[in-house]
């Protein structure tokens, strides 16, 4: 059987979301914004929950200072670390995440 990893998200990466769940709606509508939410966080769910280890280091782990690896999913780097059995999503980067897009937000 396959190590489970938790998978929690820090508040920077539930802002990254949440800012870009909102240029989806005002994009796409209400109900394409929702259903690219939901596919998303399952995609990071299911492949994290079960290997994270598997997705390579990012270039951002030299400024870090820890290992940061990054998922990609279609035009977004899911960026997070893994200590242990928990596996940190640090943020989201994509076409649009909100204007403070810079920062890993390592610190919350």
């Amino acid at each position: 059987m396959k190590k489970r990893y938790r998978v929690v998200f820090t508040e920077r990466a539930k802002r990254d979301f949440d800012s870009s769940f909102e240029w989806g709606r005002r994009e796409w509508g209400d109900a394409a914004a929702r259903r690219w939410y939901r596919e998303i966080k399952a995609q990071i769910l299911i492949s994290l929950s079960t290997s994270p280890l598997g997705h390579p280091l990012a270039p951002e782990t030299e400024e870090h200072g820890g290992e940061v690896r990054h998922m990609i999913i279609s035009r977004y780097r899911v960026l997070f670390e893994v200590e242990g059995k928990t596996v940190r999503v640090m943020h989201l980067r994509g076409s649009y995440v909100g204007p403070e897009s810079g920062n890993l937000g390592v610190d919350e």
